[in-house]
């Protein structure tokens, strides 16, 4: 298996994979967004509730704020979770609007990972007291516990004939999507390190004048962070949990053949 990292941002994360079946790829797609933990708020006790929403709703809302989750204090590639449990207290009064920043955490290393996120606004007199209870869990169980999307596609190449009628067009897109280009006298050839679209007027060039070539065994593939974890700490931990269920696997194996 081969790595090349296309592109790094705060949150998000590009690059290829090499060397893998559509299986493995799709293996750490579903191992991202479904098995790497994050905290997340898991129960909320409301003392106080004089706002225009529900508990329920406001409660809901609490659950998809992205909570910050320390890499070296718990170990996020084990298949069995902590029990370890977060307070997030609130007291406020209204008028004004109450955000993510407000909550207070009784562990610093676990707050949330955006401070500005609105979750209610209060009127003049409304009062909003509660705890809120935040626990490690997986995506597979719910969609708060997601560190953040992962998803893939093929490499391909995109051979232009330059009989194409204006296939200079298909040139000037590309190089508006930063997508690679070489060209010879024949041909353009674009290498679709992101997705790249045809104008409509060129579908009935596609398998003539134009052809597209799927690269084996090579995806491009994207992962991107809600906040609670750094991108490549999620990538890291979800290829840790893959090995961990291989192993896992293959233990039971020996034991049925003994």
């Amino acid at each position: 298996m081969k790595i090349e990292i296309l592109e790094k941002r705060d949150n998000a994360l590009r690059f290829i994979l090499e060397g893998v079946d559509v299986t493995f790829a799709n293996s750490l797609r579903r191992t991202i967004v479904g098995d790497v933990p994050t905290f997340a708020i898991d129960e909320v006790e409301f003392y106080e509730n004089d706002s225009a929403l529900f508990d329920e709703i406001i409660a809901h809302r609490l659950a998809m704020i992205p909570l910050t989750t320390p890499v070296d204090r718990f170990e996020l590639d084990a298949l069995d979770l902590d029990e370890y449990i977060v307070t997030l207290s609130l007291e406020a009064e209204g008028p004004g609007m109450v955000y993510s920043g407000d909550l207070k955490s009784d562990d610093p290393d676990i707050k949330p990972a955006n401070p500005n996120i609105p979750i209610i606004k209060l009127a003049e007199g409304q009062r909003l007291v509660f705890n809120a209870y935040a626990k490690l869990g997986r995506g597979k169980d719910h969609a708060k516990w997601q560190p953040g999307f992962a998803y893939y596609k093929y490499l391909t190449k995109l051979y232009v004939s330059k009989e194409t009628p204006k296939w200079n067009t298909l040139k000037k897109i590309a190089k508006r999507r930063k997508l690679p280009i070489e060209e010879n006298e024949n041909e353009l050839i674009i290498t679709t390190l992101k997705s790249f679209y045809l104008p409509r007027e060129f579908d009935q060039y596609m398998g003539t004048l134009i052809r597209e070539e799927i690269i084996p065994n090579t995806f491009v593939f994207t992962v991107e962070s809600n906040g609670e974890l750094p991108v490549e700490e999620i990538v890291s931990i979800a290829l840790k949990i893959l090995m961990r269920k291989s192993d896992k696997f293959i233990s039971e194996l020996h034991k049925l053949g003994e």
